[in-house]
């Protein structure tokens, strides 16, 4: 899966809409704003490796300053906090979102970076909490595999850890990216043992993905939003929809197995609290497994709103350019 947040900067407001729409034509001016972005990304990847103190010393100006001077941040954030806090949200409490979200986004960062040099166990020992570890362990007794479904919250790579402390083999969907963080990404997936699917290997990942869960093996995928040559449908979230991905309920479909939400949440000590929710079973319907994933969505970005790292326009209604969707 394309870990949270990076594209987010290098590209600005993003298509919620399947691969089958016709992609906006980018202005010379959202170029220079990614190229921006990208520069800033490769700096901060760098002082998270290399830098960890300046990075904890620069947080604040980091915040503030992103926020300060991205007007397309400052829209995105707001449009997504009305949605979130409430219509009644004045704009001091935009405003303190809009870096909460930012900060988050810091926060992710600089683990990713600080995880090149952690092994497996010192990111498990990161877990302060795991709630539903029974129920989830009741569920794997079925051995019919298990695709876990989270968002773009806390850390993920946490949460995969803790996984494999009980499953042998787990497959990550995700996007290929480029630079330092693809590398960073690679390594620390090497490290822990995740077998990676690529997304934009097209309907041949699928196939393996299906055969996988027969195996019994684990599918973890982003739940929130739909990755290129992925298909999506608007859900009803907060007041507003959010295009929420179909492969893993048709995944769920074509193998039997069952849908586990997890979601990674990080605490004030930053230390990481995981949340295991009751399965959701597939038979031939995908509106009504759809329905309970938007639900358990909107419970934790309502729970969390400032750790969704989401810094584009994140519902239907707000977003302008958006296509036609793929169902």
């Amino acid at each position: 899966m394309k870990d949270a947040g990076v594209t987010e900067l290098q590209r600005g407001p993003l298509p919620s809409s399947s691969s089958s729409a016709a992609a906006p034509i980018p202005s010379a001016s959202s170029g220079v704003r990614a190229a921006f972005a990208a520069f800033w990304l490769r700096a901060l990847f760098f002082c998270a490796q290399h830098l960890p103190w300046l990075l904890r010393a620069g947080r604040g100006f980091f915040v503030r300053g992103t926020v300060g001077v991205s007007a397309s941040i400052r829209r995105a954030t707001a449009a997504n906090g009305r949605r979130i806090l409430g219509p009644g949200a004045d704009p001091a409490a935009l405003r303190r979102y809009a870096r909460g979200v930012v900060g988050s986004f810091f926060d992710f960062v600089c683990d990713i970076g600080r995880a090149d040099r952690l092994s497996r166990r010192d990111l498990v020992d990161r877990i302060e909490h795991i709630e539903g570890t029974d129920r989830y362990l009741q569920t794997r007794q079925a051995r019919s595999g298990a695709i876990i479904v989270t968002a773009h919250m806390g850390s993920f790579e946490v949460g995969v850890a803790a996984l494999l402390e009980r499953e042998r083999r787990i497959h990550v969907v995700f996007k290929r990216d480029t630079g330092r963080f693809e590398r960073i990404r690679q390594a620390l997936r090497l490290r822990l043992g995740v077998v990676e699917q690529p997304v934009d290997d097209g309907w041949g990942v699928w196939v393996r993905l299906r055969d996988a869960l027969r195996n019994d093996e684990v599918v973890a995928i982003q739940g929130d939003r739909v990755m290129p040559a992925q298909k999506g449908r608007p859900m009803p979230v907060l007041g507003g929809h959010l295009v929420l991905p179909t492969g893993p309920v048709k995944l769920a479909m074509a193998s039997g197995a069952p849908i586990i939400p997890v979601f990674s949440v990080r605490t004030p000590r930053g230390g990481i609290r995981l949340f295991i929710e009751e399965p959701i079973l597939v038979e031939n319907d995908v509106d009504e497994p759809l329905t309970r994933l938007a639900a358990v969505i909107e419970k934790y970005v309502s729970a969390y709103p400032e750790q969704w790292l989401v810094l584009h326009p994140a519902f239907e209604e707000d977003d302008r350019e958006a296509p036609a969707h793929g169902s």
